[in-house]
């Protein structure tokens, strides 16, 4: 791309590039977190199921946003050319096309569109896998087993859960039997396994990275990416069976995985460099990616602790949980992460880049006090009943996650000068 000052934007490429297809997957997923966002007011007003608004933040914008940027970590860690931007975009588009189609289906067309809907993601993670996976298969490519174990568990995983959803949605006798101890299974599959795991391989690059520090493995690292491999899974596994032990057994080891993670990336801040500039834009990653990581173990070991009270397998939901999974850790970590990476991988000159970093800076401890107070209110009014509480914390998240939004696409829309 042309630097600042160079003469004019001829000698810009006229093609797609990668760049392109980053800034593309950063605009869809934004665009599902406004609906997601939407859904949520409407169905807290009317006293609705949240089964919409979940499923617009996870099989839309965290499945859009992983087929955008898996494969994109992944050539960056190996140290080769990306896939075509044609693939890319076909990868996005299945993505978001099935994911939006999925919840049209359950909620207002039926389980025909559900199912086709399921199956273009699927196909959709077909490419995503492949183009994740085939940078490490050039011979000069550098290697980093601890990610790649990651990404290929975490695709599984969710394909395995797209796949459980897709069944039920078709009306399959067998899955609608189960669905009681399927349905729980579905969602440790997808937000406790999947959507996390890619998460925290994810933040093994880019936590250090918005630091300033070297990425270096230690005894945290592996302790969280075990946890977060095994644990889902065991849990996952324990609900099919309605086996009260497996299913504690898995979240514990989950929680476990939370807690290193934890440790990984307090390590990697106690290690920062000495940035000079720009500070109110890199509180704003910073912030959103330590307390989310806080907010995944807060979850996971509430939910072990429930079970271990006693909590039914038999039909087990998320419930509250949700608050804290996904407003407080996945949805805040994509903010983090789009924060950092949006003026970077984005197309774009020097001067562009810098006015984005001062729009998506904008009021930045405020916007983070209010997200992770919002959460925090919002979860103990729900989990106490105490209306006012949760009224509060709701409005303060929602205003939050509004405003990062908004800044997403003022940064989105800037041009080179």
């Amino acid at each position: 791309m042309p630097s600042a000052g160079s003469a004019g934007s001829a000698a810009r490429p006229a093609h797609l590039t990668e760049r392109h297809v980053l800034a593309l997957g950063l605009g869809v997923a934004g665009l599902f977190v406004v609906v997601a966002l939407a859904v949520a007011v409407v169905t807290v007003l009317r006293g609705g199921s949240s089964w919409a608004a979940l499923h617009l933040a996870l099989a839309g914008a965290a499945t859009v946003a992983i087929g955008a940027f898996m494969p994109h970590f992944a050539v960056t860690l190996a140290g080769t050319r990306p896939a075509s931007p044609s693939q890319r975009l076909i990868a996005l588009g299945l993505l978001g096309a099935g994911g939006a189609a999925v919840i049209a289906g359950v909620t207002l067309l039926g389980g025909t569109v559900a199912a086709i809907g399921a199956a273009a993601q699927l196909i959709g993670l077909a490419f995503v896998g492949w183009h994740t996976i085939s940078p490490s298969r050039d011979p000069l490519a550098r290697r980093h087993h601890v990610v790649a174990l990651a990404y290929v568990v975490a695709l599984i995983e969710l394909a395995a859960g797209v796949a459980l959803g897709g069944l039920s949605a078709v009306g399959v006798p067998a899955v609608l039997a189960a669905w009681s101890v399927l349905r729980p299974a579905h969602a440790w599959l997808t937000l406790f396994g999947a959507v996390s795991l890619t998460i925290f391989s994810t933040l093994v690059y880019l936590a250090p990275t918005v630091l300033g520090a070297r990425i270096r493995a230690s005894a945290s690292l592996f302790v969280g990416l075990g946890g977060m491999v095994v644990g889902p899974p065991i849990a996952a596994l324990g609900f099919a069976l309605a086996s009260p032990g497996v299913t504690t057994a898995g979240a514990a080891i989950t929680a476990l995985g939370g807690v290193g993670q934890v440790g990984f990336v307090l390590d990697a801040r106690a290690r920062r460099g000495g940035y000079t500039s720009e500070h109110d834009w890199r509180r704003v990653a910073v912030g959103h990616l330590l307390a989310g990581t806080g907010w995944f173990v807060a979850a996971t070991a509430a939910a072990g602790v429930g079970l271990l009270l006693g909590s039914p397998l038999h039909g087990w939901s998320i419930g509250i949980l949700a608050v804290p999974m996904v407003a407080g850790w996945m949805l805040q970590e994509l903010v983090g992460s789009w924060t950092h990476l949006l003026p970077s991988v984005t197309p774009g000159d020097a001067a562009a880049h810098a006015r984005q970093r001062r729009i998506l800076a904008f009021v930045s401890r405020s916007r983070l006090v209010a997200w992770n107070a919002g959460v925090a209110l919002l979860w103990a009014g729900v989990a106490t009943s105490i209306g006012g509480v949760a009224a509060v914390g709701g409005a303060a998240l929602a205003g939050s996650v509004a405003l990062s939004v908004i800044l997403l696409a003022r940064a989105l829309a800037v041009r080179d000068r």
